[in-house]
């Protein structure tokens, strides 16, 4: 099976029963598998059943789940792209449509579907809270002014995001959705999963639409369908560049500096094609 970001995956059958295993060093991420099964599946948002996470040892945990066949939307061919576009708008707006009184807060949230912070802001804000212990490690492999720079724009159109809480995936639209080639079959890793703005997971698909054939079409699909939405622009700015944040700094954490400079070139072409007049 192909791994993902975080995780090894290996499958195995009992019988005729198929099922998956998936190895990380945490087993939170595992936990809100469960949670997102037991809250969140349905005919319309397809999640694979958690059969059991566990630990290995102190430094390993591991989740056994059914298998669910079919490619990811980053492996199928560009005429399946196509016919896949609308089937993964429709998931995009079903996921807006859970009610979540049973659960808080804004932000990645925990297992008890309790987020980690009070504001749909202050979540947006926390990456900064560790932006000089990324930027110290990254000298003499990133640009510091441009780092900067995007850090200073970020902040700025932080006053365009609403206070809007929704279920929103966090990871969507490439390697976590399955298909059999004409419908999503399921939506996998919930670890990145917060409550918050939706247009965070659409602001994912413009972030990644020049790395993957994908999340160019669903860019393209959201460019034509949800621009009368309220400073749509200035929200997808400010997601983009708290997404483009995230990935240069967990890359300098991996001392990956390579995929650390896309992620930074990237956010600097965003600010590019965003801005009439851009100071980057």
């Amino acid at each position: 099976m192909q791994e993902g970001e975080v995780s090894q995956a290996f499958s195995f059958a009992l019988g005729e029963t198929g099922y998956v295993i998936r190895v990380n060093r945490s087993i939170e991420g595992f936990q809100k598998d469960v949670y997102a099964y037991k809250n969140f599946h349905s005919d319309r948002i397809p999640i694979p059943e958690v059969i059991q996470p566990g630990h290995i040892d102190e430094r390993h945990a591991f989740c056994i789940s059914e298998y669910v066949p079919g490619l990811t939307l980053q492996d199928v061919d560009h005429k399946a792209i196509q016919q896949l576009v609308q089937p993964t708008a429709d998931i995009w707006s079903a996921l807006q449509e859970y009610g979540l009184s049973h659960t808080s807060g804004y932000g990645n949230f925990d297992a008890d579907g309790r987020g980690q912070y009070a504001t749909w802001r202050e979540y947006l804000l926390s990456i900064l809270n560790t932006a000089s212990f990324y930027q110290d490690h990254a000298k003499g492999h990133i640009d510091q002014a441009s780092l900067n720079d995007i850090i200073a724009i970020f902040t700025s159109f932080i006053q365009y995001c609403p206070e809007e809480r929704h279920l929103v995936h966090g990871d969507f639209g490439s390697n976590n959705i399955l298909t059999d080639g004409t419908r999503i079959t399921a939506v996998l890793d919930w670890d990145c999963a917060k409550f918050g703005d939706p247009l965070f997971d659409v602001a994912t698909a413009y972030f990644w639409s020049t790395w993957l054939d994908c999340m160019a079409a669903q860019a393209t699909y959201y460019e034509a369908h949800l621009t009368h939405l309220s400073n749509y622009r200035e929200r997808l700015l400010c997601y983009q560049l708290r997404i483009g944040l995230s990935e240069v700094y967990d890359n300098i954490l991996h001392h990956d500096w390579q995929m650390a400079q896309w992620a930074l070139q990237r956010s600097v072409e965003v600010i590019n094609n965003s801005l009439p007049h851009p100071s980057v």
